[in-house]
């Protein structure tokens, strides 16, 4: 009688044993089957992500102020174009001896250019100096904008180009509120030039925003 249960045990163990064995080596096969095309479709995955990465946008701080551009028709005596430049190249030298500012501009309103310049917004028409409209030059109060509070009415900004140097006279001088207000309208070429309206940490988050209006010519202002 116990011979016979123990050979029931042994069949059931050896029944038992490729069940369990079986589903194993299915799982072992399809790993070594499966791991050369994860692998080369990781690789096909990283391919397509690369060449989506050339094709977006660059981020803000991809960019770095180059002066190339600039440099080279400034030399040649031959004016800059909309279509030659790029975000954050060189596009002028602005100065008011008045309020003692001087520093360069850059194409394009970003955080790289601002710390030790001022930037020229992209956003009206694509103009450049002496094309007309409104050219609105943005600079940060705690650099190189941080004398702008001292400006008054008739001072005078030159800004120096490739193609020319222009002096435009100051009309106008606003705190404005942008939340709410805009910026004045003004006919013919213009100077819109705007910082933070205080020295605060948080002025940025204010959006509060001192705003001077220069127009073309060297006038006197009554």
């Amino acid at each position: 009688m116990e011979n016979n249960t123990s050979k029931s045990k042994t069949k059931k163990r050896a029944t038992v044993r490729p069940m369990i064995i079986t589903p194993i080596v299915f799982v072992l096969i399809a790993m070594i089957i499966a791991a050369p095309v994860s692998i080369k479709g990781f690789q096909l995955l990283t391919y397509e992500v690369h060449d989506i990465q050339h094709t977006l946008s660059k981020r803000e701080e991809d960019y770095q102020p180059d002066d190339t551009y600039f440099n080279e028709c400034l030399k040649e005596g031959t004016p800059q174009t909309v279509d030659g430049l790029k975000y954050a190249d060189k596009v002028a030298e602005i100065e008011c001896n008045n309020a003692a500012i001087s520093c360069d501009v850059y194409y394009g309103y970003n955080s790289v250019s601002l710390p030790n310049s001022a930037c020229l917004s992209t956003d009206d028409n694509s103009k450049l100096f002496g094309e007309g409209g409104r050219l609105h030059i943005d600079g940060n109060t705690s650099s190189e904008f941080k004398a702008l509070e001292n400006v008054e009415k008739g001072d005078v900004f030159t800004v120096k180009t490739t193609g020319g140097e222009y002096q435009y006279t100051v009309k106008d001088i606003q705190i404005l509120d942008m939340k709410k207000d805009t910026y004045p309208k003004v006919k013919g070429e213009h100077l819109l030039i705007t910082t933070q309206a205080s020295h605060d940490v948080f002025a940025h988050q204010n959006m509060r925003e001192l705003v001077v209006v220069a127009t073309l010519g060297a006038e006197e202002v009554q």
